[in-house]
C-alpha cells in the first residue's frame, strides 16, 4: 500500500493510535507493544516526544564525530612527531662531532652508528697515537639505549673486549 501524502499518512496513524493495535518489540524479547504508546510518525513529523528523542540522538552524534575527530587528530600527530624525533636524532647523531660542544676531537670520531654511533681513538689526531679507545652514542631528548646498545657498554663495562689481526696472503 502505497501513502500518496501526509493527510493520509496521519489518518493512518491517528487510526493506528486509537484503536487497539499491538506489534512486536523491535529488541526481539517478543514483548506485545501498543502501537498508541509507540510514537509513530511519518517523514519528520514528529511527536514532541519523537522530536526531543531525535534531538537527543543527534547531539549524541555530533558529540561521537566530535570525539572521533579528536581521536584522529591525536593519533595523525603522536607518531609524526615521533617519527620527526627519530629523524631529528638521526641526524644529530652523524653531525654531533661537528658540534663546538662534542667534547671529542671530531677527527678522532669513527662512525658506526649500529649498535653504537661512533668509537673515539682519543688522541689520535693531534698527538698520532691513541691514548684511549671510546665508545659513545649519541641520544637526544629522553631517548634511551636500545637492549642490545646496553649488552655492548655491559661487554665494554666487563671489558670483555679483543683484538683480531686478519692477514689475507691471497
Amino acid at each position: 500500500m502505497a501513502i500518496k501524502n501526509s493527510k493520509e499518512a496521519n489518518d493512518i496513524i491517528d487510526t493506528l493510535n486509537s484503536g487497539n493495535f499491538y506489534c512486536e518489540c523491535p529488541c526481539g524479547c517478543g514483548e506485545e507493544i501498543k502501537l498508541k504508546d509507540t510514537d509513530l510518525f511519518y517523514l519528520d513529523n514528529f511527536t514532541s516526544s519523537g522530536k526531543e528523542a531525535q534531538k537527543k540522538l543527534v547531539d549524541h552524534l555530533k558529540q561521537q564525530r566530535f570525539d572521533l575527530k579528536e581521536r584522529e587528530k591525536n593519533m595523525s600527530t603522536k607518531p609524526q612527531i615521533t617519527a620527526k624525533a627519530v629523524n631529528i636524532g638521526f641526524i644529530l647523531e652523524r653531525i654531533a662531532p661537528t658540534f663546538k660542544t662534542f667534547r671529542f676531537e671530531h677527527n678522532d670520531c669513527r662512525s658506526l652508528f649500529d649498535p653504537i654511533d661512533y668509537v673515539i681513538f682519543e688522541g689520535l689526531h693531534k698527538k698520532g697515537k691513541v691514548e684511549k679507545i671510546i665508545f659513545t652514542d649519541i641520544k637526544t631528548g629522553a631517548a634511551r639505549l636500545k637492549p642490545n646498545q646496553k649488552e655492548v657498554k655491559n661487554l665494554i663495562v666487563n671489558k670483555k673486549l679483543e683484538f683480531k689481526f686478519y692477514k689475507n696472503d691471497k
